[in-house]
């Protein structure tokens, strides 16, 4: 009996645990020098899916946000408007620019047309499509085979520094190795980490900062879950992004 209960303790622990994991929160910073005059600063998240983001960590970050990265899947089919409006406004913290680029599960959400509706909160939709980040020499383009066939945006200035979002870094594979050559810069997430790793194992690798090809490369751990509210050796994170002159 003893040998139950203990087991019983244990799984209630865990999942206490799992729980609560995906509600904490972790500021993630990197940065990368380009040649570029002054300093811009990038807020990235990803995979927000049916959270509302914790007002107190972006109450923690006092650099001066440049720009709004969204990396998809910033709502599923769980997601009410209400929800999704209240995200909107939290990530309008530094009035700065909004860019939003599609994941797998924004066509889940029901109570409107996303993009529409995104369009018309002011957030700026990249569906295979580029814009320049208030005339400061950096390019941000984003793939989204989610609601269109999925293309490399197209003339890339070879004097900007280029950044790619794409959600699910799978689909890098589908287009040639050079096709990077322009991209100082690639985010992406959807993995989650795992979200649920066993014994340091789960379905996808644990998210990272590192090189793909010629670029720097973000994987986001992301900030929500999808299925279930919980992560066990995953880290619910958003990121701050330094670019810096050099």
């Amino acid at each position: 009996m003893r040998l139950i209960a203990s087991v019983i303790l244990v799984v209630v622990w865990l999942v206490i645990k799992m729980f609560r994991t995906a509600v904490s929160d972790k500021v993630s910073v990197h940065s990368l020098t380009v040649p570029i005059e002054k300093r811009y600063t990038i807020f990235f998240i990803s995979d927000i899916h049916n959270r509302l983001i914790n007002q107190q960590i972006l109450a923690t970050i006092n650099d001066d946000i440049d720009a709004v990265i969204i990396g998809g899947d910033l709502a599923d089919r769980r997601v009410s408007l209400r929800k999704l409006s209240a995200n909107i406004k939290l990530l309008q913290t530094w009035d700065a620019p909004i860019y939003f680029i599609p994941g797998n599960n924004d066509h889940e959400f029901k109570s409107k047309p996303i993009l529409s509706y995104l369009k018309y909160e002011g957030v700026e939709v990249l569906s295979n499509q580029s814009v320049n980040l208030n005339g400061k020499g950096l390019t941000l383009s984003g793939i989204d085979p989610y609601f269109s066939e999925p293309t490399i945006p197209a003339c890339i200035p070879e004097n900007s520094i280029n950044i790619l979002v794409v959600h699910e870094p799978s689909l890098l594979n589908e287009f040639s190795v050079d096709t990077y050559d322009p991209y100082d810069l690639i985010l992406t997430g959807h993995t989650h980490g795992g979200q649920i790793r066993i014994f340091g194992q789960g379905p996808y690798s644990r998210g990272f900062w590192g090189k793909y090809h010629k670029a720097a490369f973000l994987n986001s751990e992301g900030y929500g879950t999808s299925l279930i509210p919980m992560r066990l050796g995953t880290t619910p994170e958003v990121h701050l992004i330094r670019l810096l002159p050099g």
